[in-house]
């Protein structure tokens, strides 16, 4: 098994802490984001610490991008056998009827379709290594639906579904995927504080635990969906929310 992982989206946020972590555990980074500066970012705090990174910009809906980053990581660190599909984007709070073709294809493209050009790409690659670990940044929005996220839901679901089927299908070959659903994690895009005064209140009232993720922890978590102590995880979407789906508030008198 060769230490090498592609984190796309990991110029900051959850992806970038997850970068950090499996350079922290030996691995040698694929650091992907369409934000070359922020890919430099990440990719100089790993070598700042002893480890091994490589930043590309790629933009993660983009065929050519893809393949031309899989091969540059392949070229620097031998074949990327594991993957973190974590690049994603928001969108805009607004009903369905505001959506512009716009925004729907950019929400699905970044969400959606690069999830299937890196696993489509990799997952024969893999096979024919005979390992592969692939852990797809879902949301617990993909578990239920979300007034003014249309968009970005649809996609979330779809990447759990997409999730259960590469399990199935390709999992005799010693690959593995799985779908990880962050609650509400302390990022830009995460915690809309500046846009939404009280939003971090709401989110404190709704769920359980009484805070909210940081995106180190929720990195050690995708670490430990791809370690050998998970390695019968398979197929799973893994609800990581400090309890906010388990709890409707109704009968909080």
């Amino acid at each position: 098994m060769n230490k090498s992982v592609i984190v796309t989206g990991a110029g900051s946020g959850i992806g970038a802490a997850t970068a950090r972590v499996f350079a922290e555990d030996g691995y040698q980074v694929g650091v992907l984001d369409i934000n070359q500066e922020a890919a430099e970012r990440t990719a100089g705090d790993i070598a700042d610490s002893g480890g091994s990174a490589l930043a590309i910009r790629c933009d993660v809906a983009v065929r050519k991008d893809v393949e031309e980053a899989i091969g540059q990581v392949t070229g620097a660190f031998g074949l990327p056998t594991t993957l973190v599909n974590n690049a994603g984007v928001g969108g805009y709070f607004h009903r369905i009827h505001e959506v512009t073709d716009e925004e729907w294809d950019w929400i699905v493209n970044t969400n959606l379709r690069s999830v299937f050009l890196f696993c489509r790409d990799l997952l024969p690659k893999m096979r024919d290594a005979g390992y592969g670990r692939i852990v797809n940044v879902s949301s617990i929005q993909g578990l239920f639906g979300s007034p003014r996220s249309s968009t970005y839901v649809a996609t979330k679901h779809a990447i759990i579904g997409y999730t259960k089927t590469i399990a199935a299908e390709w999992g005799e070959y010693n690959i593995t995927c799985n779908a990880l659903c962050p609650g509400y994690v302390k990022t830009s895009m995460g915690v809309h504080e500046e846009e939404y005064g009280g939003f971090t209140d709401q989110i404190m009232k709704l769920t359980p635990s009484k805070r909210i993720a940081t995106p180190e922890e929720t990195g050690q978590m995708i670490r430990f969906m791809v370690s050998d102590k998970a390695r019968y995880l398979n197929g799973a979407a893994i609800t990581y929310d400090g309890g906010i789906t388990s709890y409707t508030g109704v009968t909080d008198f």
